[in-house]
């Protein structure tokens, strides 16, 4: 463990040889005892993620999706899920004293931000996400790492939140403490269904899949439809709810001009997501 002002946090894992690293005195750099050594960024967050860990140079959300992320959450239309996700995590950590939240893939940290216990930490793959995510949230730890290979000690976390990223169900349960909780946003089946008619020619409802289904690791808690309107006036906000999705990477070449006419008039089209607790299940 690592003391952060008056609460203790759990300790980053070297990513190399698995033991527990510790922060050096000036806060500059975490290593452990084989003598591998992770520098801090001035943003206050320490990447994590081995070369061979990732598939491409710069893994994850790019430059341009994470500037469209963050000045399109900036906005508020988003606000009702970071809602949603805190007040399910609040509710699966209840009292427990000093308790630990994780996020799996938080992005640029806009519902990280919003997330309630005494030590908030992020992961994510990309740089740019993370070096966004520590440098709007000094309070929050964050690592530059993969939801496949979380860099924390075994049954670490109270409570880990997933918000429209994959869940890995072993790592999830390995680092969860028997009894916690996974909170997953996924969407429903008519997630941004205005926003896809834009793009494919026959937009098909999204199939509704619980991350944790199926594993004997987790029970299912709670399941709530958080469904909200998105009314978009602005070209460019709309251009940016666009680039944070998926659906960029199937753009027609006359995506411009749709979204031009798309914003002739506000631009409507509907949040529909998924937040399904689980509980982390003890060993028989």
């Amino acid at each position: 463990m690592v003391a952060a002002g008056p609460v203790v946090a759990p300790a980053w894992r070297c990513p190399v040889c698995r033991s527990l690293l510790s922060l050096s005195g000036d806060r500059r750099v975490w290593s452990c005892d084989a003598g591998h050594d992770f520098d801090v960024a001035r943003e206050g967050y320490v990447n994590l993620l081995l070369a061979g860990q990732h598939r491409s140079r710069r893994p994850g959300d790019s430059p341009e999706m994470v500037r469209a992320r963050r000045r399109f959450l900036a906005t508020g239309h988003y606000d009702a899920l970071s809602e949603a996700v805190a007040a399910a995590a609040a509710d699966a950590i209840g009292t427990t004293q000093s308790a630990v939240l994780l996020d799996v893939g938080c992005g640029e940290g806009h519902h990280t931000r919003a997330l309630q216990a005494d030590v908030v930490l992020g992961i994510d793959v990309s740089k740019v996400a993370v070096a966004s995510a520590a440098r709007a949230h000094p309070a929050g730890r964050y690592a530059v790492a993969s939801g496949a290979d979380v860099p924390l000690a075994d049954a670490s976390v109270d409570a880990a939140v997933v918000v429209f990223g994959p869940a890995v169900p072993g790592e999830l349960a390995r680092v969860v403490r028997p009894g916690g909780a996974v909170v997953a946003a996924h969407p429903g089946p008519s997630h941004l269904q205005e926003l896809r008619a834009l793009v494919y020619p026959e937009p098909h409802p999204h199939e509704v899949k619980p991350p944790l289904r199926g594993s004997a690791r987790f029970e299912q808690l709670d399941a709530a439809a958080v469904c909200f309107p998105v009314e978009v006036a602005d070209r460019d906000i709309l251009s940016d709810l666009f680039t944070m999705t998926p659906y960029r990477w199937h753009a027609p070449p006359d995506m411009d001009r749709r979204l031009d006419e798309a914003t002739a008039r506000p631009f409507t089209t509907v949040a529909d997501v998924r937040v399904t607790s689980y509980r982390r299940l003890r060993a028989p």
